[in-house]
């Protein structure tokens, strides 16, 4: 046996020399390293499966990475790394999941979690584990908030309320274009609220807001009773002529929410949280890893359930801290014995038997003049 070239995909010829029969060996691990490698670019890429293969249908793409969705993502682990600034936020996905995530200034994801809403329980089961950093950026859900403090306890760092989202909030009350001039004032103080960047400015923030509230102290506690707007009344469902509601709720509710936020001390902890430094004010950073979970579901979108929630698995992997390398992520798996990717599994909705007769059923009975008839309609004989 003797070299003879090679194929026409680069791998050595060899032919024997006494039945003149050439052949070449191939390597199994290789070919599927490469076809993981190039299922990876297929799930962090925007090509559809047609256009990956190269064929009308991606039929046959989709049968050479059948095997890769059972491939399971490697664990983020904890480096212990204290960071300046995490920012933790949530997306609600198809089939009912919400994926969390918690953030580093760096646009590196630090750890995830999939749950089904995002509350306390799913923001604990994030968070555990992580060293406390200087500064936590959230859009203020209240899950979050609960969490930061019951994870970490007397070593919680501060809380910056995403200056964007308080921006928004505010717009959504007061609309961009008021037309009171209260409303005026407190759009302009929301859209300076962005503009903030040192402590004199927050200073003279808090300094106008307070201007604010003496000036239209009155105009916001206005009343409205239900016997001056009869209309108004039945559709806020005030029956009584005494009932009565705020006339400008919404401008009213923009400044209380801004009051309680400054009270509260989670609106310039960016300015304070790292002498010397100036951290982020919005959660712009976690916003635009949802987006990019976003365009994966939008580029590979009619995945099925288990598929979507590994896709999603390989996309914040590789925007991991330390991400592995596609062929050392298949060579440990497998050495390791190939084991197959868990589903997360799903709390079951038990369905309870009804003891005794429906209530409301679809079955015609006669006691109601609903029963199969037969014969002739209207005959009496």
């Amino acid at each position: 046996m003797r070299k003879n070239g090679r194929t026409a995909a680069g791998a050595q010829r060899w032919k024997c020399v006494p039945c003149a029969i050439t052949y070449s060996f191939t390597r199994q691990d290789l070919t599927e390293q490469s076809i993981f490698t190039a299922f990876i670019d297929y799930v962090l890429g925007k090509n559809a499966q047609h256009e990956v293969d190269g064929t009308a249908t991606g039929r046959t793409l989709r049968y050479r990475f059948t095997w890769c969705w059972n491939v399971p993502t490697p664990p983020l682990t904890v480096t212990g790394e204290i960071y300046d600034q995490l920012f933790i936020d949530g997306i609600y996905l198809a089939y009912n999941w919400a994926l969390l995530t918690a953030v580093n200034e760096r646009g590196q994801v630090v750890a995830r979690q999939w749950a089904t809403a995002e509350n306390a329980a799913a923001y604990t089961a994030l968070l555990d584990g992580l060293p406390p950093p200087r500064l936590i950026t959230c859009d203020g859900a209240a899950g979050a908030l609960k969490a930061v403090q019951a994870v970490w306890g007397e070593d919680a760092p501060p809380v910056q309320r995403c200056l964007l989202h308080v921006h928004r909030n505010n717009i959504r009350d007061l609309t961009n274009r008021p037309k009171t001039a209260a409303g005026k004032a407190l759009r302009a103080l929301s859209r300076r609220l962005l503009k903030v960047t040192s402590t004199t400015d927050a200073a003279d923030w808090s300094a106008l807001l307070a201007q604010f509230h003496s000036q239209y102290k009155d105009w916001l506690n206005e009343r409205t009773y239900a016997r001056d707007d009869p209309d108004e009344a039945a559709r806020r469902g005030k029956h009584k002529p005494t009932q009565w509601w705020y006339t400008h709720n919404r401008d009213r509710r923009v400044y209380y929410r801004l009051e309680r936020l400054t009270k509260q001390g989670t609106l310039f902890n960016f300015l304070t949280a790292h002498p010397g430094h100036v951290l982020h004010s919005t959660t712009n950073i976690a916003e635009s890893l949802n987006a990019r979970i976003d365009a994966m579901c939008y580029h590979h979108r009619g995945l099925s359930e288990s598929h979507l929630l590994t896709a999603a698995d390989w996309t914040l992997y590789f925007r991991w801290v330390t991400p592995k390398d596609p062929k050392q992520i298949y060579t440990q798996w497998h050495h390791a014995g190939r084991p197959r990717r868990q589903v997360i599994p799903k709390k079951s909705k038990n369905s309870t038997e009804q003891i005794g007769p429906a209530h409301y059923d679809t079955h015609a009975i006669a006691e109601e003049g609903l029963w199969t008839r037969k014969g002739w309609a209207g005959r009496s004989k």
